[in-house]
């Protein structure tokens, strides 16, 4: 029977079976459920010159002429393989007898996918049966769906505990959700309690009955995601370990298909579960540009649900989840389930399933493989690049030469100011891309109606694939806001802004240092032409940095800062337009906006006391008539000081700010830090990089606190003491109060004190306090 099915694509894998290559691609059809499809009529291929000649091969291989060129321009021939094994072999064989190869490295489910232009939606019409509580598809006609459906992806949250080393299992948490349902299951290892359990906690005598029942569980439930907190790392890795030392194969996959760790070139963990994507929360957030003290559950519990672990940090964990393994099961249980309930909150909270959907339709790249910017440039720039006629090289083939210049820094002025207007270029790099014609294409056919950019870099006015492409992006977006998908607005911003990244990207295919240059050296030229404009109009543009200029403008009580900043940007934009169509021809996508109105500003003196410090600055926001804080750079927002110190800058400011008396505070701020009154707050946090052990060079404060617990750990909590740093779970009543006031408020204080004409000697010295005392 035929079935046509629209099916969004979960995960994809290859296989080289009995000298066949198959490919093997899972989903979920809104109308079929789960989906199978295998296509073993698909032959693996990369790209050699016309011109070269074959070295002797143990197989046999296809060689066919396409209307292809490479880069510098020679013919090319297609060559194909029975399987990619061979295809491996055939390229490493080549590249011994000297013979250049072209895109020998594309995945061959990534090429099947995005040479049809299919992202994330995909349409099978052929034979399909039932097996395997899958309906499965063998070489259907693949196609994309003229209107992409909606998706609702179910998931399942899991969390294990085990003993000290992981050599034995304690507990299995899993928390399953669909959009309208949930639940919630811990299965245990020990005897049944006498008076027997709820249907959400089971027990079992032995190891393995625990782990084929969880299997049991996922195969019935099916869900598509798999989520945890270090899932990779720690919970799948265990269970496949412990699996495998009870003989049994880890089937957790869709159709009784096992799991496959492998390591990336970097040394981490990746797994790969057929027909569900991994979602790994610390990943997943980092991939979303989400920032964290650390990436803790704990943290990022209380930071985005306010709530967290029933165990807190600086109790011995091990110590009692040993205890309530032995002692109280029913209470492991409990601290395994929140475990797994919170990560299924923070997924839910952040909207992170939906991201990854999005993204997924943007870019085409699986969901699993958020984050990988530049193979999500090549699944766009490939297929349009070969209908130009022209093949890729291979990544580690193109060209690596010096790296690009970053963005451009106005050195900053600094003191103390009223006044001061943000103006922002909008998405800087994708407009310069998207006016002056930038990418990998264009520069090849710089020769066809050739332009020049600012810094006489060249490039074609009609020959490119990018351009285009951001200015669909941008219209979405556009839309997408208006609609409200945040979502989609944020896939969006994510995408255009790695286009740069990719290109810059030595990693890259498609790098050439001309690329980078052009656009760096075209955001510099427009900033400091910016500047120029505005202080032609007697504006003073006290700091610039990349796409922000920040300009000084005097009081008008007849006109509201922000009307005036969203007017200066206007004459900007059309200064631009102008200026871009008369000396270039070009139309400007650039777009200048007012960002920010600071009603105070503070720009700090270099620690080194040569002019104002760049990318460190302080201010009173006001927006909609609303008044914050905001500091960027500054102590504030470092995650190696301490409470005390961030919540002394943060009053300081406020009293600055709001033109209050600060010299008697910072007097009494001093005096009850010296009286032990803010012990609490003085606590250090940091992460090692290596084990504590390892350091042996120079001991920094948090490896000589670490030493001290005689355990590993990854971050440790400590304090300065006269005997020096010591961790919080050992005694520390001798803090080193005179170290908090040197290195935690001095330098906070001095980065105000010299712009009121005061210094922090004379407020710390006890002999200098009574020159206060009328203040």
């Amino acid at each position: 029977m035929s079935v046509t099915a629209d099916v969004f694509i979960l995960t994809s894998e290859y296989e080289d079976v009995r000298g066949r290559h198959k490919l093997r691609f899972y989903g979920r059809s809104p109308v079929h459920g789960p989906v199978e499809i295998v296509l073993d009529e698909v032959r693996p291929v990369f790209f050699i010159a016309h011109d070269a000649k074959l070295p002797e091969l143990a197989f046999p291989v296809t060689r066919h002429p396409v209307k292809l060129r490479s880069m510098d321009s020679q013919k090319t021939d297609a060559l194909y393989f029975r399987t990619q094994k061979e295809l491996y072999a055939a390229r490493d064989r080549l590249r011994e007898a000297r013979v250049p190869v072209f895109e020998s490295d594309v995945h061959p489910c990534d090429r099947f996918l995005m040479e049809r232009f299919i992202r994330g939606w995909i349409r099978v019409t052929g034979p399909a049966e039932k097996k395997n509580r899958l309906l499965s598809f063998l070489n259907p006609q693949c196609s994309v769906p003229e209107v992409p459906g909606q998706i609702s992806l179910t998931s399942a949250s899991i969390d294990i505990e085990t003993e000290s080393r992981a050599r034995s299992l304690y507990s299995a948490a899993v928390h399953f959700t669909d959009g309208s349902t949930e639940e919630r299951k811990v299965f245990m290892r020990g005897p049944a309690p006498a008076g027997g359990s709820d249907g959400s906690l089971v027990f079992f005598e032995t190891e393995a009955a625990l782990i084929t029942a969880l299997l049991q569980w996922f195969e019935e439930r099916d869900p598509d995601i798999v989520l945890g907190w270090n899932v990779v790392g720690f919970d799948l890795a265990v269970l496949e370990q412990r699996s495998r030392a009870h003989w049994m194969p880890f089937l957790i996959g869709r159709a009784n298909r096992p799991m496959v760790m492998k390591k990336r070139k970097d040394g981490s963990d990746l797994a790969l579960i057929p027909g569900r994507v991994i979602l790994d929360g610390p990943a997943a957030l980092r991939a979303s540009f989400y920032t964290f003290d650390d990436y803790k559950l704990e943290t990022v519990a209380q930071t985005l649900l306010g709530e967290g672990k029933s165990i807190r940090p600086g109790d011995d964990k091990m110590a009692e989840i040993n205890r309530m393994f032995q002692d109280d099961k029913e209470a492991l249980a409990r601290y395994n389930l929140q475990d797994a309930v919170l990560v299924s909150r923070i997924f839910e909270k952040t909207g992170l399933i939906r991201l990854a959907v999005k993204r997924t339709l943007l870019s085409g790249l699986l969901m699993d493989q958020i984050g990988m910017s530049s193979a999500a440039f090549d699944y766009f720039f490939l297929p349009r690049l070969h209908r130009k006629g022209i093949a890729a090289p291979n990544t580690e083939d193109s060209v690596k030469r010096e790296s690009a210049a970053g963005g451009y820094v106005i050195s900053p002025r600094a003191g103390l100011y009223d006044h001061v207007l943000v103006l922002d270029f909008k998405s800087l790099y994708p407009t310069i891309i998207q006016t002056f014609r930038i990418d990998p294409l264009s520069r090849l056919r710089s020769q066809i109606d050739p332009l020049k950019t600012p810094r006489g870099y060249a490039f074609s006015r009609t020959e490119s694939l990018l351009p285009d492409f951001i200015g669909e992006l941008m219209e979405q977006r556009a839309e997408a806001k208006r609609s409200g998908d945040t979502a989609l607005a944020q896939a969006i911003k994510i995408l255009m802004n790695s286009f740069y990244g990719v290109m810059g990207s030595p990693l890259s295919r498609f790098y050439h240092p001309d690329l980078p240059a052009a656009i760096t050296s075209t955001g510099q030229w427009l900033l400091v032409q910016s500047r120029d404009y505005l202080e032609r109009k007697g504006l003073e543009v006290l700091y610039g940095d990349t796409d922000s200029l920040f300009v000084r403008f005097e009081e008008d009580a007849s006109v509201d800062p922000e009307t005036r900043g969203r007017a200066l940007a206007g004459e900007l934009n059309r200064y631009w337009k102008e200026r871009i169509q008369s000396e270039y021809g070009l139309k400007s996508c650039l777009e200048i906006e007012f960002e920010t109105y600071f009603r105070k500003f503070l720009l700090p003196m270099a620690r080194n006391r040569e002019g104002g410090a760049k990318k460190r600055y302080a201010g009173l926001l006001v927006r909609d008539g609303q008044k914050s804080l905001h500091f960027t750079g500054m102590e504030f927002v470092r995650s190696d000081w301490t409470r005390l110190a961030k919540d002394f800058q943060e009053e300081l400011y406020r009293r600055l700010f709001e033109g209050e008396k600060i010299e008697v505070w910072i007097r009494d701020f001093i005096r009850r830090v010296k009286a032990g009154e803010m012990r609490s707050k003085m606590i250090y946090r940091k992460r090692l990089l290596k084990p504590a052990a390892d350091y042996t060079q120079v001991l920094p404060p948090h490896v000589k606190a670490a030493l001290l617990l005689k355990k590993p750990v990854r971050t440790v909590d400590y304090v300065i003491t006269l005997r020096g740093p010591v961790p919080t779970e050992l005694p520390h009543e001798d803090l080193d109060f005179d170290h908090y006031i040197e290195k935690q408020i001095r330098p906070i204080a001095d980065s105000i004190l010299e712009f009121v004409g005061k210094s922090f000697d004379q407020l710390a010295d006890p002999a200098q306090l009574s020159l206060f005392d009328s203040l």
